[in-house]
């Protein structure tokens, strides 16, 4: 009986990843284009002021960048330094890890294409409500100082020095840091998904959610405090509207689960105060309960028809799919194993041996695939740095340089994070 169970969830998990593979592909390709196409200067540019303007930009960026949870934290930090306002900034933060390029095309493949356009729709609307009223609060304290020149003079300099992007850059972020970031919640996604469709009985909507204000209340308590990310959430999604779930309240999961956690929380909490993360969680929390509600409503004058949440790619080749499926599976593993990393390290041991200037520095919020490339792009574009190193396991930046340490320390800085010496 368990190995059949087993057996049931094994194949439920297969045939979702299967389903994803070619959409989350073609949305690797994508954000990769993206990344190199605006840029994360290009979009600190927009974001400058304290108007309405720029919280509707920052909403509007947000919604197709595929910046995670965690990613998006130093990323709006960074904002907040070259002068983004704490509204614009907000805005970003709510709209961003609720979307992404890539997501919209998984969701695509899993739940329709009434989900994709519905989901983007409604992080931007996440985004516009919070940044909106952290604008309205802002009006009525009084002015202090801009958080915008935090940074050195030398980390301004050195930033025109960045590098220009190439078609090989927006290769590398969009098949291998952008998989390396989802990959491991994208699994434990597709395999509570499997679990739920082979485990769950198909009446369990109907049987226990019966009432909508439960499902949006369960849905809620549940989304808010875990981390899953913005693609990780749509196989859990799926299986939940197959269990009878309302449609409305798996879009609420979809809207809510990526956009809070504890780590988003508690960084607003210590950055920008009690206040303003309350109205973060309020924002997600109104927004994608009246937009889940508003789904319900049309699908339910529509007759509750399936076709309306019915997979997108369905229709696909099985070929396509199954070759997908192995291609990003082996995206997955090359984007998890840095196989140049034992080459890069021997090399700068030899260095060593030849240079007293090598500065081991600490980096705590460096989180994630995201963060590490951010940060060697920011080093590397300095000319007299030799060489850097990142172990993300242990948080450490290994930069041979004849620079002063707190130069480096302060470029760091400036990316957003927070070095130790």
């Amino acid at each position: 009986m368990i190995l059949k169970l087993f057996e049931k969830v094994i194949n439920e998990t297969v045939r979702l990843f299967v389903e994803i593979s070619p959409y989350l592909i073609l949305g690797f390709f994508f954000a990769g284009l993206l990344h190199v196409l605006l840029g994360e200067k290009y979009i600190k540019k927009h974001f400058a002021g304290k108007g309405v303007l720029s919280v509707v930009k920052a909403a509007i960026f947000g919604i197709p960048l595929p910046v995670c949870s965690c990613a998006v934290i130093p990323l709006a930090e960074s904002l907040r330094r070259d002068g983004a306002s704490k509204s614009a900034t907000l805005s970003f933060l709510v709209s961003t890890p609720s979307s992404g390029v890539d997501s919209i095309f998984a969701t695509y493949a899993l739940m329709g294409p009434v989900y994709a356009i519905f989901r983007p729709i409604a992080s931007f609307f996440s985004g516009i409500l919070a940044g909106m009223v952290t604008h309205w609060q802002e009006r009525k304290e009084v002015s202090g100082s801009s958080a915008a020149s935090t940074a050195d003079a030398d980390v301004q300099d050195q930033n025109k020095n960045e590098q220009k992007k190439t078609f090989k850059e927006a290769f590398v972020y969009g098949f291998r840091v952008i998989p390396s970031e989802i990959a491991k919640w994208l699994i434990i996604g597709v395999v509570i998904g499997g679990a739920i469709s082979a485990l769950v009985p198909v009446d369990f909507g109907s049987r226990y959610l019966h009432s909508p204000l439960l499902s949006y209340v369960v849905i809620l308590l549940i989304s808010i405090p875990i981390y899953v990310c913005a693609t990780g959430s749509i196989p859990i999604a799926a299986s939940l509207i197959a269990k009878g779930v309302l449609p409305g309240a798996a879009l609420a999961f979809l809207i809510a689960g990526p956009a809070t956690n504890t780590v988003t929380v508690s960084f607003l909490f210590k950055r920008m105060g009690a206040k303003i993360t309350a109205l973060y969680i309020f924002s997600i929390v109104v927004v994608s309960v009246a937009t889940g509600l508003f789904f319900d409503w049309i699908w339910q004058s529509m007759g509750m028809n399936v076709g309306f949440i019915t997979e997108g790619g369905a229709h696909l080749p099985h070929l396509i799919k199954h070759i997908s499926a192995i291609a990003l599976l082996i995206i997955f593993v090359t984007g998890k194993y840095d196989f140049s990393k034992f080459f890069s390290r021997f090399r700068i041991d030899r260095k060593e041996k030849m240079s007293q200037n090598v500065f081991k520095i600490k980096v705590p919020d460096m989180t994630c695939q995201h963060c590490k490339m951010k940060i060697d792009n920011a080093l590397q574009s300095i000319p007299e740095i030799q060489s850097v190193t990142i172990d993300l396991n242990t948080k450490e930046v290994k930069v041979e340089s004849a620079l002063d340490k707190q130069l480096i320390i302060n470029r760091i800085k400036g990316e957003g994070y927070n070095p130790e010496g």
